[in-house]
């Protein structure tokens, strides 16, 4: 009976899960539709339970403080709250960062590395660090991680 069960947020079409999830009535205004779909790219049930609920959780998240900021605190104006501004975050996944993110060091490796090398490098390399890239974020690459270059021509993501 659990193998008809679909995963959470998702449906099926010609095989590939989509995720899809309806944006709550009292956020419509900051979005220019009132349903989120995309593909996951995939057509395996657990790779799409995996990445439909990180998403669903992101959503979650970033509703959560759409709603606060929105929302009229009694005695707001009493708060003694510091407003940070992006250039003073100086942790090392800061907004400013000047390290480049995991999309420009793809393209700086297969300059590097995929030199007199198939297109199917090049594919395969673009698909892993997309997979890294839907997990991780698109973010600077000085957050402890790095793309490497594995055996047999797989790309690796290692801790630092």
């Amino acid at each position: 009976m659990a193998e008809n069960k679909t995963a959470p947020f998702t449906f099926q079409k010609d095989g590939i899960f989509y995720f899809v999830r309806r944006v709550p009535g009292d956020l419509r205004r900051h979005y220019s539709s009132d349903r989120i779909s995309y593909s996951l790219r995939t057509r395996s049930k657990t790779v799409a339970t995996a990445r439909a609920t990180q998403a669903a959780c992101k959503l979650d998240e970033f509703w959560f403080h759409l709603r606060t900021k929105d929302a009229d605190l009694p005695g707001k104006h009493l708060l003694r709250v510091a407003q940070s501004q992006p250039s003073e975050i100086t942790n090392d996944r800061s907004v400013n960062s000047t390290a480049p993110k995991f999309s420009e060091g793809v393209l700086t490796y297969l300059a590097l590395k995929g030199v007199n090398k198939s297109e199917g490098f090049k594919r395969t390399t673009e698909r892993s660090c997309g997979y890294v890239i839907d997990v991780c974020g698109d973010r600077p690459g000085n957050g402890g991680a790095k793309l490497g270059h594995g055996s047999g021509g797989i790309v690796s993501l290692r801790a630092e």
